[in-house]
């Protein structure tokens, strides 16, 4: 795995803690948006390494 790829999973990660933090303080839109954000950056990552296979 590429440092680039490593720092966006991170990203990733990171981005679906502040969804459950939100969550838990009653930041519904905040977690929605966190949520989904971190979920697309995972799933464009996990096709743009796998996209010779």
């Amino acid at each position: 795995m590429k440092k680039s790829d490593l720092y966006m999973v991170i990203i990733a990660i990171i981005l679906m803690f502040i969804s459950l933090t939100s969550w838990v303080l009653n930041q519904s839109n905040l977690a929605i948006l966190s949520a989904n954000f971190g979920v697309v950056l995972l799933v464009v990552i996990m096709l743009w390494q796998h996209r010779e296979s």
